[in-house]
C-alpha cells in the first residue's frame, strides 16, 4: 500500500501536519484490494494488512515508519473484494474492521 501511495500520491506539509493526496488535483485515488481476506493470521489472530487498512479508514491516516510522522489522507478511498471465509485459504475478517465497511454480498448468477 505504501508503494502505491508513493506512486500515485504526494506528501504535502500543511499547517495541520503532513497530508497525503493524489498527484492530480480534484481527483480521487481508489485503492482496490482484491482477495482481502486471504492474508494469514499471526499468532495473535490478527491480519497485519487488515489492521493497517483499519487504521487508514478509522483514523484517516497512518504513522509513517521512516520518520514516525502522522500522515493524514485526503481523497483516497478503499474498495475490497473477497470470497466467503468458508472457501479454502480464506479467513474471516475481524468485526473491528467490518464495522467501518459497508458489506455487499453478490452470489453466483443463476440459470435465469
Amino acid at each position: 500500500l505504501l508503494k502505491t501511495f508513493d506512486h500515485y500520491c504526494e506528501y504535502s506539509k500543511t499547517p495541520n501536519g503532513l497530508v497525503l493526496r493524489p498527484h492530480q488535483p480534484n481527483k480521487w485515488l481508489v485503492v482496490f484490494c482484491d482477495e482481502i481476506n486471504l492474508p494469514d493470521e499471526d499468532k495473535y489472530g490478527t491480519q497485519a494488512v487488515i489492521t493497517f487498512l483499519r487504521e487508514l479508514t478509522e483514523q484517516n491516516g497512518f504513522w509513517r515508519p521512516s520518520d514516525r510522522a502522522w500522515v493524514s489522507l485526503e481523497r483516497i478511498q478503499f474498495v475490497g473484494a473477497c470470497n466467503p471465509p468458508t472457501d479454502s485459504g480464506r479467513h474471516p475478517l475481524s468485526p473491528r474492521f467490518l464495522r467501518h465497511t459497508p458489506l455487499i454480498f453478490v452470489d453466483f448468477p443463476g440459470p435465469e
